[in-house]
């Protein structure tokens, strides 16, 4: 069937069609089923909605702009539309569901479909909840991480190129943009790629763009690091093993986090971007991914898959047990690390020591110093202002601005929640699971003035009538939902 193509200019993440009712009743398709869409020998394939409200004529078809983009498709062009069969991928899912083990080829299939966008994000969901169930073996793993970097592209530097990832879970613990500023200053080549939030109320890349762009394509990558030896971007716009940030978004969803995407994800990544010398900062604790225990083995598995990839790779496990620093959110958090960077006397020691902590390690892994003085050099290049200096031109080339501490402040949420302790006590835990989550409903990281600032830590001595955090949000219900949520679940004992 031929149909006009009616631009909406609507953004989906995926490639979506919009059909009317009477169209969809002539092709016999439904919400969710997928068509296959040519123009010009080229073919996409595409997810349905139907639209009941009139704003498309029969015969015509609404196409998300990444459909658009990737057919070179005109307001008033004709495209020829056919049902897509269902891929073998689908069969496949429904076997790793049954607990069964996947072939080389069969994990490469389902990897193929999913950059492609040939099966569904319930699909998918599928996927990755077959995976948290059952896991995945060595053999399983290997080839899952192998798929992933040879559907995506791939960067290449010359130079000392170092990384550095944590697997998450902390509240706060922004660590990287500081890491990377103290790298850069030294003469190592650090091109990071991070996520958006996965479980914690904000990523690296939602962090970074509160004050500068974070989307490049892959040229423009390479000139911000010819510039400034870094840069700090979102992984997801570069086509770097692109079904991650597929998996991600419905990782995100579910809120899960599995053990075998988890070590593919970082793995592909630092694989496509380049990397020799990585570093892994693994937090465990009692409200962390994981405990001491899960966190020794799973830096087993990835000083093993390190290995048959070619990668000089450290795990480090650090303490996890709550929050890194005292901002939760993009511009609570951006603040934290620019304190740090600037020597400010309010800046948050157990950011600034991690940091430092993670920029030694890394300055040994590759050799830029001998073995036990790390630390020391990093603080060196800390404390004289030369890190700052290089964040602040790696801020520059990505097209933003390094804010003052006033700027930051008037642009946090305006709908501000203070909380009081009602007895003097002192700190015995703080959930980061739960911090994570009133984060998020407060609004993180989409707002990037939301959030939670934290005036203590585990150990505090709190007296009565103090202020335990202040919540922020750009909206009175979402304010309340925070609170709420906060006087329910107690994050802090």
């Amino acid at each position: 069937m031929q149909l006009k193509v009616k631009i909406l200019r609507f953004i989906a993440g995926r490639p979506i069609s919009i059909l009317d009712e009477e169209t969809a009743v002539k092709l016999n398709v439904h919400i969710g089923e997928r068509i296959s869409i040519f123009k010009d020998h080229h073919k996409i394939i595409s997810v349905i909605d139907i639209s009941k409200s009139g704003f498309l004529n029969p015969g015509e078809i609404a196409l998300s702009n990444e459909i658009i983009s990737t057919l070179n498709i005109s307001e008033g062009d004709i495209v020829d539309i056919g049902l897509a069969e269902k891929p073998e991928s689908v069969i496949l899912i429904k076997k790793k569901i049954d607990g069964g083990k996947l072939m080389d080829s069969e994990i490469r299939n389902i990897i193929t479909d999913i950059v492609t966008n040939a099966i569904t994000e319930a699909e998918i969901a599928y996927f990755v909840s077959a995976v948290y169930q059952h896991g995945m073996d060595s053999r399983e793993t290997e080839s899952l991480i192998r798929a992933m970097v040879s559907t995506g592209k791939q960067l290449h530097f010359n130079g000392n190129v170092v990384d550095k990832h944590s697997i998450g879970g902390i509240a706060a613990n922004r660590t990287t943009p500081i890491v990377v500023s103290i790298c850069a200053a030294a003469g190592l080549i650090m091109p990071k790629t991070s996520s958006r939030a996965i479980t914690s109320a904000a990523g690296t890349a939602d962090v970074i763009e509160s004050i500068a762009k974070v989307e490049f394509d892959i040229e423009e990558i390479k000139n911000i690091v010819k510039k400034t030896n870094a840069c700090m971007v979102w992984g997801g716009s570069l086509g770097l093993s692109p079904a991650d940030d597929k998996l991600i978004q419905v990782e995100r969803i579910l809120n899960l986090d599995p053990k075998a995407q988890l070590l593919a994800s970082v793995l592909s990544k630092k694989i496509s971007v380049g990397s020799r010398h990585v570093l892994i900062d693994i937090p465990f604790g009692s409200s962390a991914k994981v405990s001491r225990s899960e966190g020794l083995i799973l830096k087993k598995d990835f000083e093993k898959f390190a290995k048959k990839f070619g990668l000089n790779l450290r795990c480090v496990l650090t303490e996890g047990d709550e929050p890194i620093g005292r901002g939760i959110g993009p511009l609570l958090e951006i603040r934290d690390v620019i304190n740090v960077l600037k020597r400010d006397e309010n800046a948050p020691k157990d950011l600034e020591g991690k940091a430092i902590f993670l920029a030694g390690q890394i300055f040994e892994l590759c050799g830029k110093s001998e073995k036990g003085e790390g630390e020391k050099l990093a603080g060196a290049i800390l404390d004289s202002g030369k890190a700052f200096e290089k964040f602040r031109q790696i801020i520059e080339t990505q097209q933003g601005r390094v804010p003052s501490a006033k700027e930051i402040e008037s642009r946090l949420g305006i709908y501000r929640k203070d909380i009081i302790s009602e007895k003097a006590f002192k700190i015995s835990s703080i959930d980061n699971k739960k911090m994570n989550l009133i984060g998020s409903i407060a609004g993180s990281p989409m707002d990037k003035g939301a959030g939670i600032f934290l005036y203590h830590h585990v150990g505090d001595n709190v007296e009565k009538d103090a202020k335990l955090v202040t919540l922020y949000a750009a909206s009175p219900a979402r304010l309340k939902s925070a609170f709420d949520l906060f006087k329910k679940s107690a994050p802090i004992i």
